[in-house]
């Protein structure tokens, strides 16, 4: 018997018209460089104090390769009465992860990251200490905003601070799902040795501190969340192929009729990216100002799906 293929039809037209949309309009230009470049400084910045003066303060261990890096500090110090920088720790333990990107997630999204990483490193060794405040839920709940903040920054411009958020991505990028919550259910071993060592205490309060972290980045990066859209229009196919010409994804186009007015009534049906959503509400408006869009949370999807690549 012959081999089965994929019979699946191709458009070329509509692939064609896609790629010529995004080399104009998702090309990375020089400014976009320097504001990658720039994220990626203030929020190494921003971890670096965080990680320096607050969480050092309260004791609590930051998430991933960072928490990590610090709980060994604290164990060679207090039973071996060794200070290690933090430095050639971070370093060191990036190495793994660093890998995974150069892999899976994109050249520039990586070399971008391993600045970053550079940048936290001597950053957390070299700022200063100083005092803020000893009460652990502030330090908790407002550690973790910062954290969550510094975290997003450099990804909502092409990069990230390293460490699990490498791991992340490259889960993230070969099975296309949020990860952010996985990697918040694999530090509990991190806290949980840090607690058996230096009490509980600091360690309950580091879950508080993660929590409140994980949930600002997932807030304030969707790229991987999916939007279920129903969008019911007069003008279905001009609709369609304008959300697959700037997209990518495709739709599927259901007839039916008005309840209220008797009229014929079709509705577009598309599911994409959460970061697209914006682009497809401007896309359906110039065609059609009258469009009716409902958007829905998709928690889970099956089959092909378009995702683009990081640079």
């Amino acid at each position: 018997m012959p081999k089965k293929t994929d019979q699946r039809p191709v458009n070329q037209e509509i692939d064609r018209a896609y790629e010529e949309y995004s080399s104009k309009y998702f090309e990375r230009k020089p400014k976009d460089e320097f504001t990658t470049l720039l994220a990626v400084i203030i929020g190494s910045l921003l971890m670096g104090f965080n990680q320096k003066v607050l969480l050092n303060a309260g004791n609590l261990v930051p998430s991933g390769v960072n928490g990590v890096a610090i709980l060994f500090q604290r164990i060679m110090l207090k039973f071996a009465g060794v200070s290690i920088p933090f430095t050639p720790i971070s370093l060191l333990l990036n190495l793994g992860p660093i890998y995974m990107g150069f892999k899976a997630v994109g050249k520039k999204f990586t070399l971008y990251s391993i600045l970053s990483i550079v940048i936290l490193s001597f950053t957390t060794d070299l700022i200063p200490s100083f005092f803020v405040t000893d009460d652990l839920l502030l330090i908790a709940i407002f550690g973790g905003l910062i954290q969550g903040t510094a975290n997003a920054i450099p990804l909502k411009y092409g990069a990230s601070t390293g460490g699990t958020m490498f791991i992340a991505m490259y889960f993230s990028v070969k099975h296309n799902i949020n990860t952010f919550n996985y990697i918040f259910a694999a530090n509990a071993t991190v806290i949980l040795l840090s607690g058996l060592l230096f009490g509980m205490d600091s360690a309950l309060y580091t879950i508080i501190f993660q929590f409140v972290s994980t949930q600002v980045l997932n807030f304030a990066y969707n790229k991987y969340a999916k939007k279920t859209l129903f969008i019911i229009t007069d003008q279905p196919d001009e609709v369609s192929t304008a959300i697959m010409v700037r997209t990518h994804h495709a739709c599927t186009v259901f007839s039916g009729k008005g309840t209220y007015t008797g009229e014929p009534r079709h509705m577009v049906y598309t599911v994409a990216g959460a970061d697209n959503v914006p682009l497809i509400f401007n896309s359906v408006h110039e065609i059609d100002k009258n469009a009716f869009i409902n958007v829905v949370n998709t928690d889970k999807i099956d089959g092909r799906f378009f995702s683009r690549d990081f640079a």
